[in-house]
C-alpha cells in the first residue's frame, strides 16, 4: 500500500557531518529497494561543522534530498516543524541523523501506518543504564498520568505520522518531547514497537547533552494545560476560569464589606481599623482584576487560534 503513498522523512541535524551522508545513502537504498515515493528533508540546526555542505552536496545530486539551513540554532522542535512545513508526504517520519536506530526500521514504521495507525512510535530497547531507566520510567509515568497516553520511549528519534497529524499539531519550545501526547489531541490511533539500539559511530549528540530535567518539569505544567484546553476548550476558557475565580473572590469580599457597612449603620460599630475591612476590600479588588484577566485571556485565545503565520525559526537557505 505504501507504494501509492508519498513519504517524507525529516532529519534534524546538529554537527552531523560524519553521519548524515551514511543516513542519506541508506535511505536512498531503501527507496530503491521498496520503490517508495520518498523525499528526505534534512534541517541544519545551526551546525558548527560542515553538516550543511554535506546536505547541500546531496541535495544537488539527488532530487529526493532537500535541505533547510537555519540561520542559528533554534532547537529540535523548530527543526521538526520546519521539516513538517516543507514536507508534502502522505506519511511524515522523523529520523535521527546518527543511525542509532537502524534504517530498516523505517520500513516497519511505514507498514504500521499502512495498517491504519495515525501515529507510530519506536521504543529503543537496551538503551538505558539502570539509573537512567528508573528516571525515564518515572518521567513516563508522570507524563502518562497527565496525558493518558502510555508510551515507553517518548524521546525516540524515529516516529511516523499521518499527514493529518502534522497539519494539526504545531511545535513550540520543547514540545518534541511530548509528540505522542500532543498527537492525542487529534484522537490519533497510536502504536509503539521495539527497535534495536546501537551507539552512534561518530560524534556526540548535542540534543542529548542538554540538561533537560528542569525544562521537562516546567514543560509538564504547560502540557497539562494545553492538552486539557485542546480537548475540552469550552470548559477551561480564560473568561470562565479567571472570571469564575474573580466572581468568587469578589463576591466574598463584597459580602464582607456589606456586612461591615450594615454593622456600622445598625449598631454604630467602628469598622475603620478592623482587619476584616481591609481584607474584604482587597478581595474585591483582586476579584475585579482576575475578571479582567479573564477578558484579556479571551482575546489572547482568539489571537492564538487566528494568529499570524510567524515561524519559530529563521531560514538562511532552502534547497528543495
Amino acid at each position: 500500500m505504501a507504494d501509492s503513498k508519498s513519504i517524507s522523512v525529516v532529519i534534524p541535524c546538529y554537527n552531523e557531518e560524519k553521519n548524515i551522508d551514511r543516513t542519506f545513502n541508506e535511505l536512498l537504498e531503501l527507496k530503491k529497494a521498496r520503490n517508495y515515493d520518498l523525499e528526505v528533508i534534512a534541517v541544519n540546526d545551526g551546525s558548527k561543522d560542515n553538516t550543511w555542505s554535506v546536505i547541500e552536496k546531496y541535495s544537488k545530486k539527488y532530487k529526493e534530498i532537500k535541505g533547510i539551513n537555519f540561520m542559528g540554532n533554534y532547537g529540535q522542535s523548530a527543526a521538526y516543524q520546519a521539516g513538517f512545513d516543507l514536507s508534502k508526504g502522505d506519511y511524515v517520519l522523523i529520523l535521527s541523523a546518527d543511525l542509532e536506530i537502524p534504517i530498516e526500521n523505517v520500513k516497519a514504521v511505514i507498514e504500521k501506518l499502512d495498517e491504519g495507525y495515525d501515529f507510530v512510535n519506536t521504543n529503543r530497547v537496551n538503551r538505558w543504564g539502570a539509573e537512567r531507566a528508573v528516571k525515564s520510567g518515572l518521567a513516563n509515568k508522570i507524563i502518562t498520568s497527565i496525558s493518558g497516553v502510555a508510551m515507553k520511549d517518548r524521546g525516540s528519534g524515529l516516529k511516523g505520522f499521518k499527514r493529518v497529524i502534522v497539519e494539526n499539531v504545531r511545535l513550540y519550545g520543547e514540545m518534541h518531547r511530548f509528540l505522542p501526547d500532543y498527537a492525542s489531541v487529534c484522537n490519533a490511533k497510536m502504536t509503539e514497537f521495539d527497535v534495536k539500539f546501537k551507539d552512534r559511530d561518530y560524534g556526540e549528540s548535542y540534543y542529548k547533552k542538554q540538561n533537560r530535567t528542569v525544562r521537562v518539569i516546567l514543560d509538564l505544567a504547560t502540557l497539562a494545560f494545553m492538552l486539557y484546553f485542546a480537548k475540552k476548550p469550552f470548559t477551561m476558557m480564560p473568561g470562565r476560569l479567571f472570571g469564575f475565580t474573580g466572581m468568587i473572590l469578589g463576591g466574598v469580599g463584597g459580602l464582607g464589606t456589606l456586612y461591615l457597612i450594615l454593622e456600622k449603620l445598625l449598631f454604630g460599630t467602628s469598622i475603620g481599623s478592623r482587619p476584616a475591612l481591609t481584607f474584604s476590600v482587597v478581595l474585591v479588588i483582586v476579584g475585579l482584576q482576575l475578571f479582567m484577566f479573564g477578558l484579556l485571556g479571551e482575546l489572547l485565545v482568539r489571537v492564538y487560534f487566528e494568529g499570524s503565520n510567524r515561524k519559530t525559526y529563521a531560514v538562511r537557505q532552502i534547497i528543495a
